[in-house]
């Protein structure tokens, strides 16, 4: 893959003289542990030690990676062991939870099918009007040569 194909290269090139070859600064903005963008596999769940006792799923995407931290943010469920779906979702193995890979957003709840019967026949009682609202935080990265870097601070997606 020539390093211009490669995803999130043309706005890390752009971003900063470290395309030399060195990592980015500050240094402190970044986990210790870079990982190579050549042993990562395209569409697929990627998980990776950043250093600190911190892991992140990364998947490739045509034009971009997408980068979160391993837990599930419903109730702490490996996301390195998640399926990426062909609607651009990543799924929870714990719960069926499933996230939008762009934005991180919450696009399925298996729980709101089994509710909604649940509240059809509840009594007048049972109406509870708000439903937790999960979403993961993409992590921001920049890419040095074939080096991928984890901000400590979320993207901005």
């Amino acid at each position: 893959m020539r390093s211009a194909d490669r995803p999130g290269d043309a706005s890390a090139r752009a971003a900063s003289p470290e395309t030399a070859g060195g990592p980015p600064r500050p240094p402190d903005a970044f986990y210790p542990r870079p990982f190579d963008l050549s042993g990562l596999r395209r569409d697929a769940v990627n998980l990776r030690d950043v250093g600190e006792g911190v892991q992140v799923v990364v998947v490739p995407g045509p034009e971009r990676l997408h980068v979160f931290r391993d837990i599930c943010p419903h109730m702490g469920g490996p996301l390195g062991e998640a399926t990426v779906c062909k609607d651009a979702t990543l799924e929870c193995p714990w719960h069926g939870y499933r996230f939008s890979l762009d934005t991180g957003r919450l696009v399925e709840n298996p729980n709101e099918r089994i509710m909604a019967e649940l509240r059809r026949r509840a009594p007048a009682c049972f109406r509870p009007e708000n439903t937790p609202r999960y979403a993961l935080a993409p992590l921001a990265y920049q890419v040095v040569g074939d080096r991928v870097y984890v901000q400590r601070r979320r993207s901005e997606a």
